[in-house]
């Protein structure tokens, strides 16, 4: 099953212990979603990698082993291949299009997206999944 991997759940994995990562930590020994993100997720991740490694107070080994660990996990898909959706992505997601990739990519491939981002949830309550679901649907088909 696709899952769309937002920036904020890694963001946020990497910050803390809590449910977003645990999510990745139990994909990688259940194998139970096939996590993708549009490409540009690196470009957006980039620009606060710095920050985010100065808030973990993570040694830059452990840091990027994380950070490895979780893109391990994902695949990157180009906009080429869910561009058609950005449209109705954007629409839907009115002034909030910083989203709209990840939403159209949902659209595209049928599937939710795994993210943290209330705003988003808010308005894509049914595409939308947060870390705490992802571990209740994760432990609810084991």
């Amino acid at each position: 099953m696709f899952i769309v991997v937002d920036v904020n759940v890694i963001i946020s994995s990497l910050l803390t212990s809590g449910n977003s990562f645990n999510v990745f930590a139990l994909n990688s020994l259940t194998n139970k979603f096939t996590f993708i993100a549009p490409e540009f997720l690196i470009i957006e991740l980039e620009k606060h990698k710095r920050e985010i490694k100065e808030r973990t107070k993570m040694p830059l080994k452990e840091f990027e082993e994380n950070l490895d660990f979780i893109f391990g996990q994902i695949s990157l898909i180009p906009d080429s291949e869910f561009n058609d959706k950005i449209e109705e992505a954007n629409k839907i997601l009115q002034e909030h299009k910083k989203d709209s990739p990840y939403l159209a990519m949902a659209l595209k491939f049928k599937c939710q997206i795994f993210s943290g981002d209330k705003e988003f949830k808010k308005r894509c309550k049914e595409k939308v999944i947060t870390p705490k679901e992802m571990i209740d649907k994760m432990y609810s088909n084991l």
